[in-house]
C-alpha cells in the first residue's frame, strides 16, 4: 500500500460506486474547502489491469475526486491498494454506508451488488446490521422506479416522502397507478406515516371505495370507516353485553346533538351549509324511524299489550314511556298515583280499584308501591313527544 499524487485524468470512477447521486452544492462546499485547505483525507484507489493497465479506479473518495476535478486540479492525494473486486465493493461500502446523505436506494442498490460475492449473513455482519434489515432495505428495490427516485431526490429527514411511506407502499405493489397517486396525496397533504397505513388498510379493507380514498382528506377517510365499520359490525352477529353499552352511547349521543338543535344556526349559515346540514340530519331521520319501527316491533314481541304512552317524569321533566318504568336520567319511579287521572286525591284511593293510596305514597312511590308498574296507570296530561316522519 502506497500513498502518492496522482494524475486526475489517469483516475477512473468506479461503475459500481454505491453512490449514485452527488448533490451540487453539497460538492461546492466540499470544493471551497478543498480550496482553502487542501485534501485532509486521501482517497483509495486500485490500479486496473489489462486494457486499462496504468490507471486507478476509485474505491474511496469520489467526492473528493470530483471536487478537484471542479477546481481545474491537475493531482490529488491517493492511497493505492491492490484489492479484489469483492473487497473494493465492500470497501466502498462501508465508507458511504453511515453516511447521512447516502439515501437508502443507493445503500439497497450496493447491497444488491454485495450479493454477487456474498451472502446476507456476511453481509449483515459486514454492515454491522441484522439480516432482517438487510432483507427489508433490499424490499425497497421492488418499488416502481418513480417512488425509488423520489427517496433518491428527497434524503433529507424533512422531507415530507419518507422510506417509512415507502415501505408501507409496498403492501400494494403491483398497483403502480395507486402508489403515485399516494405519493402524490403523501406530499401535497402532508401525511404522516400513520395516516398512510390508515387509508391503505381503507383500501384493502373497502376496495369498492378506494377512488374517494384516494381525493378524501384523512379526516374523511376516518368518517367513512366509521360509517363503513358500523355497516359491518351490523353484519355479525349481536353480542348481548353489547346491548347496554350502546344503550347508553345513544342516550349519550342523542343529549349533545339534543342541545345543539337550535334554530337560530340558519341565521348564520349560508344556503349551500343549509343543504348540507339538511341532508344531514334528513338522513339521520330517516335512519331513527327505521331504528324505531323495529324497537316498537321488539316492544310489542317481548310487551304483551305494548303501548306507547309518553309521560313526563315529575322530578327532572324528561319525556319517557311508561314501560321505562324509572326516568333514564335521575332514576325516578315514573308511575305516580299523583300524576295517574284514576287517582282520587279527596279520598287518597284508586278510583279503579277503590285501593287506598296515601297521598304521601302517591306523590313518592317505591319500589312496593301499588302504582309502581300499574297496568292502569293514565296519564293526567298529555304529553309533547314529537313523532318522526318519513322524508320522501
Amino acid at each position: 500500500m502506497a500513498t502518492e499524487n496522482l494524475p486526475l485524468d489517469k483516475i477512473r470512477p468506479n461503475e459500481n460506486q454505491p453512490r449514485r447521486t452527488f448533490y451540487q452544492e453539497s460538492l461546492e462546499e466540499l470544493a471551497a474547502s478543498i480550496k482553502e485547505r487542501g485534501v485532509l483525507q486521501p482517497i483509495v484507489v486500485r490500479p486496473l489491469v489489462g486494457a486499462n493497465k496504468g490507471f486507478f479506479e476509485i474505491v474511496m473518495g469520489e467526492r473528493r475526486y470530483r471536487a478537484c476535478k471542479m477546481l481545474g486540479l491537475p493531482t490529488i492525494l491517493a492511497i493505492v491498494r491492490d484489492l479484489n473486486d469483492e473487497d473494493a465493493a465492500t470497501d466502498a461500502l462501508l465508507e458511504n454506508y453511515q453516511r447521512e446523505d447516502m439515501n437508502v436506494i443507493e445503500k439497497a442498490r450496493a447491497m444488491q451488488g454485495l450479493l454477487q460475492h456474498m451472502s446476507y449473513e456476511k453481509i449483515s455482519k459486514t454492515l454491522g446490521v441484522s439480516e432482517t434489515t438487510v432483507r427489508r432495505t433490499l424490499e425497497l428495490l421492488e418499488l416502481p422506479s418513480q417512488i425509488q427516485q423520489e427517496l433518491i431526490q428527497n434524503p433529507a429527514k424533512g422531507a415530507v416522502f419518507q422510506e417509512g411511506h415507502a415501505r408501507a407502499l409496498l403492501a400494494i405493489n403491483g398497483d403502480t397507478v395507486c402508489q403515485l397517486r399516494l405519493v402524490e396525496k403523501i406530499k401535497g397533504e402532508k401525511l404522516n406515516i400513520s395516516d398512510l397505513e390508515k387509508i391503505l388498510s381503507a383500501i384493502k379493507q373497502f376496495p369498492a371505495k378506494k377512488e374517494a380514498f384516494l381525493r378524501v382528506s384523512i379526516a374523511v377517510t376516518e368518517q367513512m370507516l366509521r360509517s363503513l365499520g358500523a355497516r359491518e359490525e351490523r353484519k355479525k352477529p349481536y353480542k348481548a353485553q353489547t346491548a347496554e353499552q350502546h344503550l347508553k352511547g345513544i342516550e349519550k349521543q342523542a343529549s349533545v346533538l339534543s342541545d345543539m338543535l337550535d334554530d337560530r344556526i340558519g341565521e348564520f349559515l349560508t344556503a349551500e351549509h343549509m343543504n348540507q346540514l339538511l341532508a344531514t340530519t334528513a338522513e339521520l331521520q330517516r335512519d331513527l324511524e327505521s331504528f324505531n319501527s323495529k324497537l316498537r316491533d321488539a316492544l310489542a314481541t317481548k310487551d304483551f299489550g305494548f303501548r306507547e304512552v309518553y309521560i313526563h317524569c315529575p322530578l327532572c321533566g324528561r319525556v319517557e314511556l311508561i314501560g321505562s318504568v324509572r326516568c333514564s336520567v335521575c332514576w325516578t319511579i315514573l308511575r305516580r298515583c299523583y300524576d295517574c287521572g284514576n287517582y282520587d286525591r279527596n279520598f287518597e284511593k284508586c278510583g279503579v280499584t277503590g285501593g287506598k293510596i296515601f297521598v304521601a305514597e302517591a306523590e313518592n312511590p317505591k319500589e312496593h308501591s301499588k302504582s309502581y308498574r300499574c297496568p292502569m296507570y293514565k296519564p293526567k296530561f298529555d304529553v309533547q313527544a314529537t313523532k318522526l316522519k318519513m322524508v320522501a
